[in-house]
C-alpha cells in the first residue's frame, strides 16, 4: 500500500472517529434536552383547545389557528407562559370544520376548550352539553358586521331579498343575525339554502343563489376579487341580532382545576394588551396567517376587547339569543345564561 494510501485510510479513519464523536454528543445533548422539557412539564395540566381552520378560501393552503387575542397570544406566546406559570400545559388546537363540530369535540373528550360563535354554544348548552363560558366579546367583535354578498345583477339591498334565494349556515350565527335582520325588514318568502362558503361563491357565481350570508372578511375578499356585489352590512339593521363571540370549557375540567379559569384570563389578557399596543403588528399577522390583504384586515377586524373576561353586554346578548332560539324551536331546552357564564 503507498504512503498516499496510507496516509488517505488514516485520515478517512479519524474522520469516521470524529463523525462517532460528535454523533455521539448530539443525541447526548438531544437527550439532556428531552429531559429538560419533560422535567419542565412534569405536574402540569395539559389541555387543547377545539378551533376552525380559518383562512382565505382563494389559497389552497390554510392555517390552523384561531384568532382574536387569544390566537394571537398564542402567535406571540404570552399565552403559553402565562398558564405554564399557573400550572398548565397548552398543546395545541385541534381542528375542525364548523364551530359547532368543535363542541362536540369538545364534549366527546378531543379538547377542553372550544372557541366559537354564539349561537353554536348556545344551542349545545340548550341540549344539555356541561361546559362554562370562560370569554365573551362584547358585541360586534367577530371580524365587524356580518356581510350579504350577492350575485352580480341581482339584489342591491337588503330590502330587495324577499322572494330571493339566500345561502347560510343553520344554526350559525350568521343565521341568527341574518334571521333577525329579517324580521325587522319584514322580508317575505324566503328561499333557504344550507350552503358552507366554499359552495356559495360558485353558486353565485353561476347565478344558483342570489345573496350569501358570510364573514366581512370573505364578504370583502370575494367583492374585490370576484366582482360580487355588496347587498348590506347586518350591523347596519337596527333589528340584527348583537353578535358576540365566546370560548367554552368543560365542566369537569374547571371542577378538576379550579385555578385554570383565572390563568385562562391573564393568558387572553397578554393577546388584548399586544392589540392595543401595537395594532397595526396585529393586522399584519392576521394578513400573513390568512392569505388576505393588510386592507383588508384592517377593515373587517374589530379590536376593541374590554378589559375583563365577561362582556356584560355580550351577556345580554346571548340572552336574547337564547330567547330567539326558544321562540323559533330551535334550541332544545331553557337554561340561566347567568349561571352559565363564568365570572370571575
Amino acid at each position: 500500500m503507498s504512503k498516499q494510501s496510507l496516509f488517505t485510510s488514516g485520515k478517512l479513519r479519524w474522520i469516521i472517529i470524529a463523525l462517532v464523536l460528535f454523533s455521539a454528543i448530539g443525541v447526548y445533548v438531544w437527550n439532556k434536552q428531552q429531559q429538560a422539557s419533560t422535567g419542565q412539564d412534569q405536574g402540569l395540566v395539559g389541555f387543547k383547545i377545539a378551533g376552525v381552520a380559518v383562512g382565505n378560501p382563494d389559497k389552497l393552503e390554510k392555517t390552523l389557528r384561531t384568532g382574536g387575542p387569544l390566537g394571537y397570544a398564542i402567535h406571540l406566546g404570552t399565552f403559553q407562559q402565562e398558564l405554564r406559570d399557573a400550572g398548565f400545559r397548552f398543546d395545541g388546537i385541534v381542528g375542525f370544520p364548523r364551530t359547532a363540530a368543535s363542541l362536540l369535540g369538545m364534549m366527546s373528550g378531543q379538547a377542553e376548550l372550544a372557541t366559537t360563535g354564539d349561537s353554536p354554544a348556545v344551542l349545545s348548552r340548550a341540549r344539555g352539553d356541561k361546559h362554562r363560558v370562560l370569554f365573551v366579546t362584547s358585541p360586534h367583535m367577530i371580524e365587524s358586521s356580518f356581510w350579504v354578498v350577492g350575485r352580480k345583477g341581482g339584489p342591491k339591498r337588503l330590502e330587495d331579498l324577499s322572494g330571493q334565494r339566500v345561502g347560510l349556515l343553520f344554526g350559525s350565527t350568521f343565521d341568527y343575525a341574518f334571521q333577525t335582520a329579517a324580521q325587522g325588514l319584514q322580508l317575505q318568502e324566503i328561499k333557504y339554502s344550507q350552503l358552507p362558503g366554499s359552495a356559495a361563491l360558485p353558486a353565485l357565481q353561476n347565478n344558483q343563489l342570489d345573496a350569501y350570508v358570510t364573514s366581512a372578511s370573505i364578504g370583502k375578499l370575494w367583492v374585490d376579487q370576484h366582482g360580487l356585489t355588496l347587498i348590506g352590512k347586518l350591523g347596519d339593521v337596527p333589528s340584527s341580532g348583537k353578535i358576540v363571540s365566546v370560548i367554552t370549557a368543560r365542566e369537569d375540567f374547571l371542577a378538576a382545576n379550579p385555578k385554570f379559569a383565572a390563568a385562562f384570563w391573564r393568558g387572553i389578557k397578554t393577546g388584548i394588551e399586544a392589540i392595543q399596543g401595537d395594532p397595526e403588528a396585529y393586522y399584519q399577522w392576521i394578513a400573513d396567517s390568512t392569505g388576505y390583504t393588510l386592507e383588508n384586515a384592517r377593515t373587517t377586524t374589530g379590536i376593541n376587547y374590554e378589559d375583563r373576561p365577561i362582556s356584560e353586554e355580550g351577556v345580554e346578548a346571548l340572552k336574547k339569543l337564547l330567547e330567539f332560539r326558544l321562540q323559533s324551536q330551535v334550541a332544545q331546552s331553557n337554561f340561566s345564561v347567568d349561571d352559565w357564564v363564568l365570572r370571575q
